[in-house]
């Protein structure tokens, strides 16, 4: 039973605040300016002088509330109420801040935004104190009033779209539970705190409520799912002093953010018709990235097949949202899925099925009228040329001095997948910068096929041990002789929009003129070389010349 002084002591404490809010009401009162129709306008500074003066007692409010909360306080450590009764008493103290603050007009925002303020000067504190001072609360207690607190801040400030409320209410939370989580060392309650005030925030987005705000629960739900992540899958072990974190907990929390944001962003571009923001967009990749870095950190490669289903999944909402789309909208969505299934197809299937399966993805999105599908398909069909090695192999068998050892068969099949693209791209609406790459990406390995293909001849007919250097004289001829091919068929084809390739490729022939060529032992190859690659410079420009129309 307390002190009888302890209890005069905290009777005197109230009744002077009590004597000193009828004060400031009566000091309210007097500059309180009366309504007439006949005054006088006032002037600018007395305006300013008649706002300041009435700023004093929402101020005064405001120490007021603040002291009101240390009465509680004081009730509390005087054992005149149990603690968590205290704790209580003062977290429905500021939430009653909060709320009165939601209830000023819309027009008084400095009286709003200082009663919000109170609020949460009032909770975070003694949220801290509660948990790791007086332990009156579990940290899970913690996590779910500062939940219930920024629902609250949100529901309250619906009506009239009070940005302040929301925005104090969300910062509230945040600064607080990041605070408790490091204090605490308990990860869990405050990572499931922070992802589910990002959903809360992605929901009130959804219906055009605090977008601006959004940067604020996505930055911290970002950072607390890294940390976790980190701290999950170091290999030394968790510190000693952090509580367990389960895997599967902070495997649901990576997953859980980029289906947020993308339901999010969903929403609000299809069903709403806004146009996709740059943080959507800057969100929707850092989300991402967190699932294909630190997913496999976690489970290692047992996650992997789980992780490319949830990349795919996201994709296919990508595709059929954004073929629905216009715009910029159509754009963005287009690359998420493409990126997307790419990493999907990398990370189930071992190189030789990527490169398949994105060959086929390249023949479909060539089939396609609309030029972005078009584009994804050449995407596609460079992944597949690299995963499949047909790309190195084409470089070492036509820039390199010796043999092709590998087989020829991937070769083959990737140069016949990107001549039909490149037959496919001329044949529609497709830009020419799109069909000029196409029309490179079929050259290449058709080049090498090519160069392949004379030496096997010149060591079947005079076997494999004779010289090396007319197979670096063909290669030479491939290269000179294909400029030439290409200078011909596009004076003929102009739709083709493949003479910009021609003096590349006489480039590289003289990069192997000059660097392979003149090292070889045979004088006679290099005649063969030199006599090639003269001919070429002398047929291409004629080729390369625009053909003259007549006027009527």
């Amino acid at each position: 039973m307390p002190e009888p002084g302890t209890q005069a002591d905290v009777g005197e404490l109230l009744r002077r605040i009590r004597e000193i809010e009828a004060r400031l009401a009566r000091l309210e009162q007097r500059f309180e300016p009366a309504p007439s129709a006949s005054a006088p306008r006032a002037e600018p500074a007395q305006i300013a002088l008649i706002e300041s003066v009435a700023a004093v007692p929402i101020l005064g409010r405001a120490v007021l509330a603040m002291a009101g909360a240390y009465v509680l306080r004081a009730f509390t450590e005087a054992h005149m109420v149990a603690p968590k009764a205290g704790v209580f008493a003062a977290i429905g103290y500021a939430v009653f801040w909060l709320v009165w603050a939601a209830r000023i007009p819309a027009g008084r925002r400095a009286e709003t935004a200082l009663y919000s303020l109170t609020s949460a000067l009032v909770l975070g504190p003694l949220i801290w104190e509660a948990t790791l001072r007086l332990h009156a609360v579990s940290t899970w207690t913690s996590a779910a009033v500062l939940l219930a607190f920024t629902s609250i801040g949100l529901l309250i400030s619906w009506r009239k779209n009070l940005l302040i409320v929301a925005t104090i209410s969300i910062l509230t939370a945040v600064l607080t539970g990041a605070a408790l989580l490091i204090g605490s060392h308990d990860v869990v309650p405050f990572l499931l705190l922070l992802v589910l005030i990002a959903a809360a925030v992605e929901i009130s987005a959804c219906l055009d409520h605090w977008l601006s705000e959004r940067w604020l629960a996505a930055a911290a739900a970002d950072l607390v799912v890294l940390l976790a992540t980190y701290l999950a899958s170091d290999p030394r072990g968790l510190p000693e002093s952090y509580a367990p974190i389960p895997y599967f907990f902070v495997l649901g929390a990576q997953l859980a953010l980029p289906a947020i944001y993308l339901s999010s962003t969903v929403v609000r571009t299809f069903l709403r018709g806004s146009t996709i923001r740059m943080f959507e967009v800057a969100q929707l990749a850092i989300v991402f990235l967190l699932v294909l870095g630190g997913a496999p950190r976690l489970g290692g490669p047992s996650i992997l097949p789980a992780i490319s289903v949830f990349c795919l999944g996201s994709a296919a909402v990508c595709y059929a949202t954004g073929a629905a789309l216009k715009g910029r909208n159509f754009q963005v969505y287009l690359g998420f899925a493409f990126l997307l299934t790419l990493a999907a197809v990398r990370i189930a299937l071992p190189a030789g099925w990527a490169a398949a399966v994105t060959s086929a993805l390249a023949l479909g999105c060539m089939m396609l009228p609309r030029p972005a599908f078009r584009w994804q398909g050449a995407g596609y069909l460079l992944f597949a040329l690299g995963s499949s090695g047909a790309l190195a192999q084409s470089t070492r068998g036509l820039l390199d001095g010796h043999d092709p050892t590998d087989s020829l068969l991937p070769l083959l099949g990737e140069a016949a997948i990107a001549l039909a693209c490149f037959i496919l791209a001329a044949r529609g609406p497709s830009p020419s910068v799109l069909r000029m790459a196409l029309a490179a990406a079929a050259f290449w390995p058709l080049a090498a096929l090519g160069a392949a293909a004379i030496a096997g001849s010149y060591h079947a007919i005079f076997g494999s041990l004779a010289s090396h250097s007319y197979c670096a004289a063909g290669r030479t001829a491939v290269l000179a002789g294909g400029a030439v091919l290409l200078a011909w068929i596009g004076s003929r084809q102009t739709a083709f929009e493949i003479t910009p390739l021609v003096y590349p490729l006489m480039i590289l022939g003289a990069y192997r003129l000059l660097l392979v060529d003149l090292r070889q032992d045979s004088k006679a190859a290099l005649v063969i070389s030199l006599l090639v690659y003269g001919s070429a410079l002398l047929l291409v420009p004629r080729f390369m010349r625009p053909r003259q129309t007549t006027s009527s």
